[in-house]
Order: structure tokens, then sequence, then C-alpha cells
């Protein structure tokens, strides 16, 4: 029987462990512990949401996207706002590395998925953001997981207070977290953490995953 995943290459990450690239019908995706980092399953979760954001803020001209990963949420942002400026903050450079070679992350101008307008970051999205030095957003994308686990700091009241303030007024941030039975009540909790935040809170739900939209009024 010929198997319809085919494994591009592995990479053993210091940060991750091993990450794989592989690719089926669907396309191309980054797997750590299994779990989809980037591809086009991350892309369909992210569609969902940017398309609500879409509806509710017209007009994004700054964006930040925490754990940038190999780049597809990026390219979402690119097509739905095209001027937009987007820095990305990826602590683990391996995983860049391998969103340019299999990914199309940071093509070249005139190329199919250029993302010309966007700036990439080495450095920990915790410390990168209680910096702050002075930037604001209209959108920020938090996706910061290992594996299958959102590191502790991520999940405290400082971290998301970090990112309410790096929205300008009537910004709106947009937290990924995994939603299978297995976490939801860690989702739950998560919710609670950021109702203390954020007075503008909604849900999407796209595939195993819920999606916390809120907002900076």
């Amino acid at each position: 029987m010929i198997s319809l995943l085919k494994i591009l290459e592995t990479v053993d990450s210091p940060i991750n462990g091993k990450i794989q690239v592989v690719e089926t019908l669907e396309g191309r995706r980054l797997l750590v512990g299994g779990i989809s980092q980037s591809g086009w399953l991350v892309a369909r979760v992210w569609k969902t949401a940017l398309s609500k954001v879409k509806k509710d803020r017209q007009e994004v001209s700054k964006v930040l996207i925490l754990g940038l990963g190999g780049g597809s949420a990026a390219e979402l942002v690119q097509n739905y706002w095209s001027q937009a400026q987007i820095t990305g903050v990826e602590i683990d450079k391996n995983m860049v590395n391998l969103g340019k070679k299999y990914l199309q992350l940071g093509l070249p101008a005139g190329r199919q998925g250029e993302l010309g307008k966007l700036k990439v970051i080495i450095d920990d999205a915790e410390k990168w953001v209680k910096r702050g030095l002075g930037n604001r957003f209209d959108l920020i994308l938090v996706d910061l997981y290992v594996g299958g686990k959102i590191p502790e700091a991520f999940t405290a009241k400082k971290f998301m207070s970090d990112v309410f303030r790096l929205l300008k007024s009537g910004g709106v941030a947009a937290f990924n977290h995994l939603y299978s039975n297995i976490e939801k009540e860690d989702a739950t909790k998560f919710e609670k953490s950021l109702k203390k935040v954020f007075p503008v809170l909604t849900t999407v739900t796209p595939e195993a995953n819920i999606i916390f939209i809120a907002y900076k009024e």
C-alpha cells in the first residue's frame, strides 16, 4: 500500500524537539509532536478568525504575529490586508528556515506568496512583548505553542496585559488555543483570564481549535 504522507525533512530543534515537514494531497505542514504548527491546516484555522476580524475591522495597517512558525498566518494576513506591515516574532529559527524552504515564507517580490512586508524577529515573544519599544498594532495574532502545549508564561494575566498594551485603540488580538476534549478545561481557564484584561471578547471554533478574539475599544 502506498502512503499518502511523505516526510520531506526532519530537523532536531533545541526548542521544539523534532520538527517534521510532511506533504499530503492537501499540502504541506510543519509538525511538532504530531501537532500542525504551520501549513494548510493552520491556515484553515486562522482563516475562520481573520474572516471575522475583516468584517469588524476593514482597515488594518500594522500587524504583529507572536509565534510566526513557518508563516502561514502571515500569508493569510497579507491576503486580507495587502498593504499591512507585518512583524513576526518566532523563538525557533528552525521553524522560520523551514517556512522559507517549504511554505513560501518571505519569497522575493513578484513571486506567488510573496511576503515582502514581513519583518521576522527571532526572539522570545514574552520578552519582546514586555519590552514593547513603543510599537502599537491594529491586529495581534497569538499562536504560541511548543508541541501541543502553550507555555505557562503565555497563559498569565501579565502577558495578556502586555498584549493589550501593544494594541492601538480599536485594535484586535486573536489568541489560538486547542479545543479537543483534552484541552477544553484549559481553554476555559484561559478565557477567564482573558476576560480580566479585555472588556470585549468573542470566539470562533474552527477545526479542533478555539480562537478568542479580543477587542480594545
